[in-house]
């Protein structure tokens, strides 16, 4: 399956998981450099790969049609991944 079609997919409903793990396969390398930047390696970052394919396949409708759907993919994998680390820190905070 493509991109497109997995973003497709994943715009009528999130939660198909076909197209999440396709959307996953085809965009290895820029999912793991973002999880590889924003949270290094080990179990938080596993935890950190599963919780970003949710919101990215959650995201997947508001892709527009003309734009670049590879830097599409890319500029919302640095943005979860920003949004992810934030939320855990004011989550640690919060428990201080």
């Amino acid at each position: 399956m493509t991109n497109r079609e997995a973003i497709q997919r994943l715009s009528i409903n999130k939660h198909d998981p076909i197209a999440v793990t396709s959307l996953h396969d085809n965009n290895a390398a820029i999912i793991r450099a973002a999880i590889a930047r924003y949270f290094g390696a080990g179990p938080v970052a596993d935890k950190a790969e599963c919780a970003l394919m949710q919101r990215m396949a959650a995201h997947a409708r508001l892709y527009e049609h003309p734009e670049d759907l590879d830097a599409w993919l890319t500029r919302c994998a640095n943005t979860e991944c920003d949004r992810l680390r934030n939320e855990a820190i004011w989550e640690k905070a919060d428990k201080d």
